[in-house]
């Protein structure tokens, strides 16, 4: 029997498409607010596509760098001309082609670029471009920390507020249990019967659509980080309040910052890219020096069969004219002709080696150079100042983040004593109109700020996790994931 398909495998499925290994639909256990992060950093498309990008520049580098070395090749070579009554070029001097003929040759070949100005100086910009390619998959995981967590937390925050909404329809629900009592006394009139009626039936509604809203988050949140919907995740059962940082100065969290961050490190390879960018304009003016080399084996099967056809020919001869001598001068002890040996196949192996060295001048290209020039320096100039504007952006950034988090955790503790005093409110208003001492819309209103009081406390504290998030990212940890663990 098939395991059933999810239905984002099940609509991939059927249109044709397979899917990949740590795909959607793939996630063993629930996952909790570092387990989130930490597969949106490993299937989030936005993730994925600075890594594609990143991968392309690096391939470039490579590329660009192998100038840079010499390059070592194997070479086997068989030759073969076969030809009958033709001259060729060669007439006019008396040459004939050989008729058939053939060749091989096995050699190791190698070419250094010993010295090329546009190799060197492209491959270093080639170097920058990947750093800075890999600064912004940095940047881009750091961005998906804050995005995942503040979703996950909000996620939290949703079922926090389901379970407000729960305690609420429980405290509408006991009024209307003390209203229908007290009418059935005569101590209040059935129209409170029929308001707390309606208050247990708005406690409902609002319920369900907190309970439609969580399941929408969710959702939400599986699709952001590149699982299936149906993910399951292991939310806190109280939002986590985590320490702030250290005591360090602003100004010190601000330099350690800048030496951390990928955007200022992405910024400062783009600004070294341009400053390459106008020592590659004349690059054409450095002399090249180029060495070559090569060693190995050569032989014609060919010619060595004409060479032994020819000396078995003049061996004949030579043994024909010493037969024929005998036979005319019989008295005479000829001695016997000296044969030549057969032809010995293979030949000593060869080597070459040259040096090519190329100045080339130019002596007027019609202000093409000053051109470029002058480009290239407004691209250093531009890419000077996006440096300078990541150091201020990141001391600025950080500075906020500091800010807001200090912010967030003062209105957290006045969130959390808002609530005491409301919720013990709302119980002694309870109590109040089961005894007749208030009436059914004072205690309704009194619940409704206590319901309140709850759900600024759960927006505080997300807003307080969120922000601590925050501020550990602005530092540019190396594990953008490890910031998103707020258990310590």
């Amino acid at each position: 029997m098939k395991a059933r398909l999810a239905p984002a495998a099940a609509l991939l499925a059927a249109l044709g498409f397979a899917a990949p290994a740590g795909a959607q639909g793939d996630v063993a256990a629930p996952l909790d607010g570092v387990g989130a992060v930490r597969f949106a950093l490993a299937h989030a498309p936005a993730v994925l596509a600075r890594q594609a990008t990143l991968a392309s520049q690096v391939a470039n580098y490579d590329k660009l760098r192998q100038g840079e070395f010499p390059s070592i090749d194997g070479q086997l070579q068989n030759q073969i001309a076969r030809s009958a009554h033709a001259n060729g070029s060669f007439a006019e001097f008396g040459i004939s082609p050989t008729s058939n003929f053939s060749q091989n040759t096995a050699q190791v070949t190698s070419t250094y670029n010993l010295y090329n100005g546009t190799v060197q100086v492209q491959a270093q910009q080639a170097k920058r471009t990947a750093e800075g390619a890999a600064d912004d998959v940095r940047r881009q995981s750091e961005q998906t920390t804050l995005d995942v967590t503040t979703s996950f937390y909000g996620l939290a925050a949703r079922r926090q507020a389901v379970v407000v909404a729960e305690n609420d329809l429980r405290y509408q629900e006991q009024l209307l249990a003390s209203a229908i009592a007290s009418e059935k006394v005569g101590r209040v009139a059935g129209v409170d019967v029929l308001r707390a009626q309606v208050a247990v039936t708005r406690s409902q509604s609002t319920l369900v659509q907190a309970r439609a809203d969580e399941a929408d988050a969710r959702e939400a949140l599986a699709v952001q980080i590149g699982a299936a919907p149906e993910t399951p995740f292991a939310l806190p059962t109280q939002l986590p309040e985590p320490p702030l940082p250290a005591d360090k100065s602003v100004d010190a969290l601000a330099q350690a910052a800048a030496a951390a961050r990928p955007d200022v490190a992405s910024a400062k390879a783009a600004f070294e890219a341009a400053r390459l960018g106008d020592a590659s304009v004349d690059a054409d003016l450095r002399p090249t020096v180029q060495l070559s080399g090569a060693f190995g084996s050569q032989v014609s099967p060919t010619s060595y069969v004409q060479t032994q056809q020819e000396i078995d020919a003049q061996n004949a001869a030579a043994i024909a004219n010493y037969e024929l001598e005998k036979q005319l001068f019989p008295g005479v002890n000829f001695p016997p002709p000296v044969l030549t040996p057969p032809v010995q196949r293979g030949g000593p192996g060869f080597w070459q080696f040259g040096i090519t060295s190329t100045f080339t001048l130019p002596f007027i290209d019609y202000g093409t150079r000053a051109a470029n020039h002058r480009a290239a320096r407004a691209q250093i100039a531009s890419a000077e100042a996006n440096y300078r504007n990541a150091l201020a952006a990141v001391e600025a950034d950080v500075r906020s983040a500091a800010r807001d988090a200090r912010a967030t955790a003062e209105k957290l503790e006045l969130a959390k004593e808002s609530e005491r005093l409301a919720r013990e409110s709302a119980r002694i208003a309870q109590l109040q109109y089961k005894n007749g001492v208030i009436s059914f819309n004072d205690a309704t209103q009194i619940e409704q700020t206590a319901l309140s009081a709850e759900n600024d406390l759960i927006a505080a504290r997300a807003n307080y996790v969120i922000a601590v998030v925050r501020l550990r990212l602005s530092l540019g940890p190396t594990d953008p994931a490890a910031a998103a663990d707020v258990r310590t």
